[in-house]
């Protein structure tokens, strides 16, 4: 089996490679991999606003069913305490 030789490793950028941006650029200026790159990002973060609003949206009968029962085990013990304190 022979093996492929591994590609050097790309150097770091220097400073003066990466664009730095700011609110008074005009979208010509960005350059296209930082807007693609940029895109990209918006894209992920709206999958996963999606992802979480649905999540919520099928788990809420569950989270609601969870918060009752939790609401009524607390409300119980509170009962039975002063109802131990009432027969003392």
């Amino acid at each position: 089996m022979t093996h492929a030789p591994t590609p050097p490793a790309a150097p770091p950028f220097g400073a003066d490679a990466i664009p730095s941006l700011s609110q008074d650029m005009v979208l010509g200026d960005v350059p296209v991999g930082v807007s693609l790159a940029l895109d990209a990002r918006d894209a992920e973060k709206a999958a996963l606003m999606a992802l979480s609003e649905d999540l919520v949206k099928k788990l809420r009968p569950e989270i609601e069913r969870m918060t009752s029962d939790m609401v009524q085990r607390a409300l119980q013990s509170e009962w039975d305490k002063r109802s131990r304190i009432d027969q003392e």
